[in-house]
């Protein structure tokens, strides 16, 4: 598998919106698991304290689709155990080697808690892989 996107290498600046959430919302979290993108953070997540998602499929689509208000979204999807995920085909999606056909293996995280307005979901696709055709 050659892995075309690992968050864990990139800048930590995606994390910054949700700690500054958890602060305010639930600082148990940070508490309990560091700052969100930080060492101690990611050491819980590796070792599956921070619960993860894993799903592994075949690219089924890549192209424009309109949605159910007539927008054009140019996407990615991707079938999996009888279900289908659509991705923006942006940034990493657009690697070469994601192509109709490719194996792909999809991990991703969840933070979600409740706020003064609502609840909070924060969804993150952790790492992207393809198989090597």
């Amino acid at each position: 598998m050659s892995v075309i996107f690992d968050l864990k290498e990139s800048s930590a600046e995606w994390a910054d919106s949700v700690n500054e959430s958890l602060v305010e919302s639930w600082p148990e979290y940070i508490n309990e698991h560091g700052k969100v993108g930080s060492d101690g953070w990611w050491k819980d997540y590796d070792s599956g304290l921070i619960p993860k998602v894993q799903k592994s499929g075949v690219v089924s689509f890549i192209g424009k689709r309109q949605d159910f208000l007539n927008e054009e979204w140019d996407t990615v999807e991707i079938e999996h155990a009888g279900a289908a995920t659509e991705y923006d085909h942006l940034g990493y999606w657009k690697n070469h080697k994601i192509v109709v056909g490719s194996n792909v293996l999809v991990e991703s995280f969840e933070i979600s808690f409740q706020n003064k307005y609502g609840p909070m979901i924060f969804i993150f696709e952790r790492l992207v892989q393809v198989a090597e055709r």
